[in-house]
């Protein structure tokens, strides 16, 4: 029986440092069930497969884990509960927005078109299960681009803003479902994979083109898929034309860099991605891999994964690319004052940026309310260089989808 546990997936496995079942020797603390019975303070996001479930963990299990209980802790110490406010002041954004306002269910899963005026998101306002939805960054009309009885999520904008890819389980189990941006009742949805397995949050390669006519179709898919084998994530390439798959590495949440790079007169690709470690504390760290296609539309070649951002006591997850693809955001978990106090490891709290290099780690939100999966898009607004930051964030009791613009020195030189 599947449980219906809060999870929007914009943060699967966000909402906690640990892999859900994805580790072979993990122990009961880390895989048993909650209560089955559905529950969510302001209503209930999508269901999600077994596997991808994580449960909030208890203090006791906590000190099992070597996990400190850290209000023991900070009663005794430099933090208290009534000084936490006073404590997170840093200011890292201008012009914070919020963008939706469900006051039942939620939004999440955003993704921004390449003008930086269109979004896309899935939603629970209307039912219990999530649709897409579209609406301008600038409005609050809301267009329904999906409305099925199954769960519909994860959308993600073709570079030319005219097509869609999203994940669904309306055929029984998560698939990646391609549509036009301006779909209309009538227009049926494209099922690019059908594997027995989930197969989860789909990114276009940034020279991705999808047509009707394979022929005319080119570029690339990432996408992450589960091994009920092993019980691990993967992070899969697929070419448009051909539909030939590919196994990349361990990770999930793939996200191809804007920019591409050329060796030797031969296409580059970049992804980023988030991998646990698989010792000790199992936390998430981002990482990135670089990848070559050959003719029939394999991968070629990729080499030796690079591990941008990590820390033996906090977790980073959700990366994404800058539109210039110089910096990282991500959102970290266990990390800020509030998370530590309430030993908050099931859910993520602020969100960062990062040099590609590993270099400049800046914090950009700082609100004692969680802030989680980021999403980088340009700005309309030509002057703003840097672009804006969409991210989910329950800072006013709802689960609803917020912006900044980033303050990052290095990216107004």
């Amino acid at each position: 029986m599947k449980l219906y546990y809060r999870l929007m997936i914009a943060g699967i496995l966000a909402c906690s440092f640990l892999c859900g079942g994805c580790l072979d020797n993990v122990t009961d603390v880390f895989t048993k069930p909650l209560d089955k019975t559905p529950s969510r303070q302001q209503g209930q996001t999508a269901r999600v497969p077994e596997h991808l479930e994580s449960d909030p963990v208890q203090p006791g299990e906590k000190r099992q884990m070597g996990i400190q209980y850290d209000p023991e802790v900070f009663e005794q110490g430099a933090y208290r509960p009534d000084q936490l406010r006073n404590m997170i002041s840093s200011k890292g954004f201008d012009g914070l927005a919020q963008q939706t306002f469900a006051e039942a269910g939620g939004d999440f899963d955003v993704d921004i078109d390449f003008s930086g005026t269109l979004m896309a998101y899935a939603s629970t306002r209307y039912k219990k299960t999530s649709d897409i939805c579209l609406q301008s960054v600038k409005g609050s009309a809301v267009t329904l681009h999906t409305s099925d009885p199954a769960d519909d999520m994860m959308p993600k904008f073709s570079p030319n803003g005219r097509e869609l890819a999203w994940c669904s389980n309306r055929y029984g189990n998560w698939d990646i479902l391609i549509s036009p941006t301006n779909r209309t009742a009538r227009t049926r949805p494209q099922q690019l994979t059908r594997s027995t397995e989930d197969d989860l949050h789909p990114s276009w390669s940034p020279d991705a083109y999808w047509a009707a006519d394979p022929e005319q179709a080119v570029g690339l898919i990432a996408f992450a898929r589960y091994s009920a084998m092993d019980a691990a994530w993967r992070i899969w390439v697929m070419d448009i034309k051909t539909r030939t798959p590919s196994a990349i590495t361990e990770g999930i949440y793939p996200e191809f860099n804007p920019i591409i790079e050329t060796m030797d007169d031969q296409t580059v690709y970049t992804i980023l991605y988030q991998k646990h470690r698989q010792r000790d504390i199992p936390w998430f760290s981002v990482w990135m891999i670089k990848i070559t296609m050959n003719a029939d539309g394999a991968v070629e070649l990729a080499n030796s994964p690079t591990e941008i951002i990590a820390n033996d006591k906090w977790a980073a997850i959700n990366p994404s690319w800058s539109p210039d693809g110089r910096y990282i955001a991500f959102a970290a978990v266990r990390k800020s004052p509030m998370a530590q106090w309430e030993s908050r490891i099931y859910r993520a709290d602020d969100i960062w940026i990062v040099k590609v290099d590993g270099t400049d780690l800046t914090q950009i939100t700082a609100h004692s309310a969680p802030d989680w999966s980021p999403v980088w898009a340009r700005d309309p607004d030509p002057k703003n260089k840097v672009g804006r930051l969409y991210f989910n964030s329950l800072r006013n009791g709802y689960e609803n989808i917020w912006s900044v613009s980033p303050i990052v020195a290095g990216m107004t030189e």
